[in-house]
């Protein structure tokens, strides 16, 4: 099913939901397959076609030739904390450790165009945080996740990274022997992609669920306001991880985006120690929270301190609706472009007002959803 283009986790759940188990889908008739919420007759007649025509068995072989391990979401090798998002990964290819990818972890993200100051404070938090006991994850680009990557293995520590292409395709080149490394230092290079999916700008976005989803908390060293970094922010806002971020120079452009994420509500970090009390609250409050239930008493409603929002987030909240509205409908809508509208949607998210659906909705949070980020 991995290998069916435009097949994700969500329809699948509700295919073995139609159809009873998931090995039932593959004898479905196409008429059957309109049936499932979210498939139309275009993607009938694809995913019909393709599922006829699928196999796994010389996925496996080229695997077993490469030395890489496939993990099912059903497999008990899985990280449980990636299988809690909304949308996790079909299948898990992993270069390395499996069991690293299931322990307490903190992504450490940013620019691929860092400062000097970016670099050395990506490696000096890698370094410290694998020191302490955390496997860093990251994403293999270059810049602030190369050095967290280094920093970490440089500590003899673990560290994770999430690529945005096949195993078989890895970018940038440049990192070839940086994720050799980290496979023979008892890590784990990762993908979601079959063997033979390039990276493009659509995969790039997909992994960034990945790398929050597999930790705890993600730390921001250093990045612009029009970062792909603030998509990872978001989906870790939406999955209830801490987010936090390193202030940098007033008049550095690489760290505005960094320094609006603190104005708007992340934990302001300048040393590890700092990181792992984050990290520490949030477990502390998820417990709270599962012990509790999901809902909240009215005392707890009425104690959390009211939130400020500016004209502009005021005008972009007003066109979401409670189920979910398109991001291009409120760029229309409000009349900003998609880099305001984006940046303005992670305060929003940070302030716990709204928050991402898959397909590119965007959603009211109910008042009794259990926030991730302290007020």
């Amino acid at each position: 099913m991995n290998r069916v283009s435009g097949l994700g986790s969500i329809t699948v759940k509700r295919l073995g939901e139609r159809f009873g188990s998931l090995a039932a889908v593959f004898e479905a008739a196409e008429s059957d397959l309109l049936g499932v919420q979210g498939i139309g007759p275009e993607k009938a007649r694809q995913f019909a076609a393709e599922l006829k025509d699928a196999r796994a068995d010389d996925e496996l072989d080229r695997a077993a030739k490469k030395g890489v391990k496939l993990v099912t979401w059903v497999d008990e090798g899985y990280p449980a904390l990636l299988k809690q998002i909304a949308d996790p990964p079909l299948v898990l290819y992993v270069a390395g450790s499996v069991e690293a990818l299931s322990f307490p972890a903190v992504a450490v993200i940013g620019t691929r165009h860092p400062t000097v100051y970016g670099r050395e404070v990506a490696r000096r938090f890698g370094f410290q945080l694998a020191a302490s006991g955390y496997t860093v994850v990251s994403g293999l680009a270059s810049g602030i996740d190369t050095e967290a990557h280094i920093g970490a293995i440089q500590a003899k520590g673990r560290t994770v990274a999430v690529l945005g292409g096949a195993l078989d395709c890895l970018f940038p080149k440049e990192n070839t022997v940086l994720a050799r490394d980290i496979v023979v230092k008892d890590g784990a290079v990762v993908s979601e992609y079959p063997f033979g999916r390039q990276p493009d700008r659509q995969t790039f976005p997909m992994r960034n669920r990945i790398v929050s989803g597999l930790c705890k908390g993600v730390l921001v060293v250093e990045a612009p306001l029009n970062s792909g970094t603030l998509i990872t922010v978001g989906q870790a806002l939406d999955q209830n991880r801490s987010v936090m971020a390193v202030p940098g120079r007033i008049d550095s452009p690489a760290s505005q985006g960094c320094h609006k994420l603190l104005r708007e509500g992340a934990r302001l970090v300048t040393i590890v120690e700092d990181v792992i009390e984050e990290v520490q609250d949030l477990l502390t409050g998820m417990k709270r929270a599962q012990a509790k239930g999901s809902a909240r008493t009215e005392g707890a409603s009425a104690q959390r301190p009211e939130v400020l929002i500016s004209a502009e987030e005021r005008s972009v909240l007003a066109l979401v609706e409670n189920e979910g509205t398109p991001a291009d409908v409120l760029v229309r809508g409000s009349g900003l472009d998609a880099g305001k509208v984006n940046a303005l949607l992670i305060g929003l998210q940070l302030k716990r007002l709204v928050r991402l659906l898959p397909g590119g909705l965007v959603a009211r949070r109910k008042e009794n959803e259990e926030g991730g980020m302290r007020n």
